[in-house]
């Protein structure tokens, strides 16, 4: 398809709406010097698509009736074959939907996105059909991942697997259900705020964000790339390590890598606690809308390793506390400009870029209206500070994380691991018919204050269930440094053998 050059007036209309008044004169000389350059876009449009690896033969999808899926966990239902053998043979795994199948229908929580089906699969699909896994389905997430409850996508709220009518946690809401309610046995999440540990922590799993670039992001839709991660969700530590084994390592696609080191995750379950030392987050309690119960479970959690064996210190680290005001302006911003403005990816990474998603997205650009009032407040911020700003507010922020990060990197060079809880609240009620804005927003949000600070300083996190009230369940947070995962692990492991 050769693409339509301008004319003379087209320059006329694009110059007067950028401001280009000198322009005006000499409008038809640079509809002709555009004209020439757009030759080269000509032969862009045949080059041959690159895909990360050559899709596998598909089995048909179907959607899942209410009977089968009361909690709305499920976007389509498949069954597709791994190999013979490996890892991870014999066991089921749900796929998030903003992760790529290759053939399976892909609408990353939006309805913008519907009838989109992905050319190849991410290298983290790849991997887990090479280690014997069978694909159980695509699981619903929140409108483009942006929210940390679980009401927010296109097809209807997640609800809770321990109580309807209350949030899964997000955005990977139905990757949490599936597991939980014994639907799969893993599952595969992404995490730019907190999206695979709030769900953790909301629905009573374990979940992992590993440290940045560890687990290629390749063929996953993004929300910011200094931001993107994706991870294990499960049942237990011991198969979030085994799953682990199976996505780390490099690949040759995302720029998020830079030299990752593999660490022996399974080997850390047998090295109990003894000589590990786990610094108790001061300022990880008393969180802002945080509840008492949640709190007093994490400090007794902590109590517990101290007696199997851990050495458990109090330690403090102020700089956390703003940790999530940094993260904002990188999101916000990010989110904007990735996935609002840049058709859903963004540009200016050396990454595998998925340009059917992207035409579907640029086709759809009419509806933005469609966009429920979380993204659209995401919208309207970064453009309101842009206006009056640019971008320097996205660039201290940046400059920033690097205190942060040396803050926590200062601390743990005397600790192993941080301990906290994971959200300071338990799964809250979803919002209503008829919700105002705010309690709209609110729900998406109130969650993040412990989660979002490592997915700047990229720090691997994870939640496991240490306690529940009232039947919901609370999550307890370990932190460790980069890499740290198979200490984060051994940790885990003991804890969750523990008797009683």
């Amino acid at each position: 398809m050769t693409m339509t050059r301008p004319t003379g007036p087209d320059m006329v209309a694009l110059a007067a709406r950028l401001g280009y008044q000198s322009v005006m004169a000499d409008a038809e000389e640079f509809a002709a010097l555009i004209s020439d350059l757009l030759g080269a876009y000509d032969i862009v449009e045949e080059v041959e698509p690159d895909l990360p690896a050559e899709p596998r033969a598909r089995a048909d999808y179907r959607v899942a009736g209410p009977d089968e899926d009361p909690r709305n966990a499920w976007y389509v239902r498949t069954r597709i074959s791994g190999a013979a053998s490996g890892p991870l043979a014999g066991k089921s795994i749900a796929v998030k939907d903003s992760i790529m199948v290759a053939g399976i229908p892909m609408m990353n929580g939006s309805g913008l996105l519907e009838g989109f089906l992905p050319p190849g699969d991410a290298t983290v699909v790849t991997r887990v059909l090479d280690a014997g896994a069978e694909i159980s389905g695509k699981t619903n997430c929140e409108y483009f991942c942006l929210s940390g409850g679980s009401h927010t996508g296109a097809h209807g709220a997640t609800h809770n697997p321990h109580r309807r009518g209350y949030s899964a946690g997000g955005s990977s809401s139905g990757s949490a259900v599936a597991v939980v309610t014994g639907d799969v046995d893993l599952a595969l999440g992404a995490d730019q705020a907190g999206s695979i540990r709030v769900p953790a922590s909301y629905s009573g799993l374990v979940g992992l964000k590993p440290t940045y670039g560890l687990v290629p992001y390749t063929g996953i839709a993004p929300i910011e790339p200094l931001v993107d991660h994706v991870g294990p969700m499960t049942m237990t530590v011991a198969d979030n390590a085994l799953l682990l084994s199976v996505i780390a390592g490099r690949d040759d696609y995302d720029p998020r890598q830079q030299q990752p080191r593999l660490g022996d995750y399974l080997g850390a379950l047998e090295q109990g606690v003894s000589g590990l030392r786990i610094g108790v987050l001061a300022e990880g309690f008393g969180q802002p809308g945080g509840e008492a119960d949640v709190d007093a479970a994490v400090r007794q959690a902590a109590a517990d390793l101290g007696k199997l064996g851990a050495d458990v210190v109090d330690v403090s680290v102020p700089a956390h506390l703003v940790g999530l005001a940094l993260w904002t302006p990188i999101l916000m911003h990010g989110m904007a400009r990735t996935v609002i403005d840049g058709q859903g990816f963004g540009i200016g990474r050396n990454d595998w870029y998925p340009t059917g998603m992207m035409d579907h997205l640029f086709a759809q650009r009419h509806r933005v209206d469609e966009l429920p009032a979380n993204v659209k407040l995401c919208a309207l911020l970064a453009e309101y500070v842009n206006e009056r700003h640019g971008h320097s507010y996205y660039g201290r922020a940046v400059n920033g994380v690097r205190r942060l990060r040396a803050a926590y990197d200062a601390v743990l060079r005397g600790v192993d691991l941080l301990l906290m809880p994971t959200t300071p609240q338990k799964a809250q009620p979803l919002p209503g018919e008829g919700s105002s804005v705010t309690q709209w927003c609110a729900r998406a949000t109130e969650m993040f204050a412990n989660t979002a600070p490592f997915n700047v300083t990229h720090h691997p996190a994870l939640s496991l269930p240490c306690a529940s009230t009232d039947g919901l369940p609370i999550g307890l947070m370990l932190v460790g440094r980069h890499y740290g995962e198979p200490g984060i692990y051994r940790a885990a492991q003991v804890y969750e053998q523990r008797d009683g």
